[in-house]
């Protein structure tokens, strides 16, 4: 007699009926804090870093390993899964992702250039509809800023320099928010 889940005609036999739960993929991200540049794998579970961070007060990492960016202090490797604070990361950048069509939203976007911490954030800011550019208003109804095109720069390293396709700033944080003209 055939188990229940061998449906399927010519099913071999098995000694197992368990269903095999099949693990999320993970994806990696790069953070910043005031202090470390953290570097990890996170479980988006078919949602956008954006939603994840913008629902919720900590974000989980999987094998985090941190780079201090404080002169003295030793970096870390971790193992197993760990948990950031959202209110602690300034700026993040997941890996690029194509959102499905119902997910993305129509947003104005303004060329900027952002301070937090000891970054500076240039690049393409997605408004919400109906917010203007200030970082008080927009704290109302998000609480990281999607930055398209973005390089990402050290006041206190000049050594440090990214280039992103997208960077999620903690809208908390920020020290000055202006709009850039660009001079093409």
């Amino acid at each position: 007699m055939a188990g229940f889940w061998e449906w399927r005609r010519g099913a071999q036999e098995t000694s197992s009926t368990a269903l095999a739960v099949e693990e999320a993929p993970l994806e990696p991200v790069e953070l910043y804090t005031g202090s470390a540049m953290l570097f990890g794998l996170v479980e988006p579970d078919g949602r956008r870093l954006s939603d994840i961070l913008n629902s919720s007060s900590h974000l989980s990492l999987h094998d985090a390993r941190s780079t201090s960016i404080i002169d003295g202090v030793e970096g870390t490797e971790g193992e197993g899964w760990t948990s950031v604070p959202a209110d602690e990361i300034l700026l993040i950048m997941p890996p690029e992702h194509m959102s499905p069509r119902q997910l993305r939203v129509n947003r104005r976007q303004h060329r900027v250039r952002i301070a937090t911490g000891p970054y500076q954030v240039i690049g393409n800011a997605h408004l919400p509809p109906g917010v203007g550019l200030d970082a008080y208003a927009l704290q109302k109804r998000i609480r990281f800023l999607a930055v398209t095109k973005a390089v990402v720069y050290s006041t206190d390293d000049t050594a440090l320099e990214r280039m992103a396709h997208v960077v999620l700033v903690n809208i908390g944080p920020i020290a000055e928010l202006t709009e850039v003209l660009t001079i093409s």
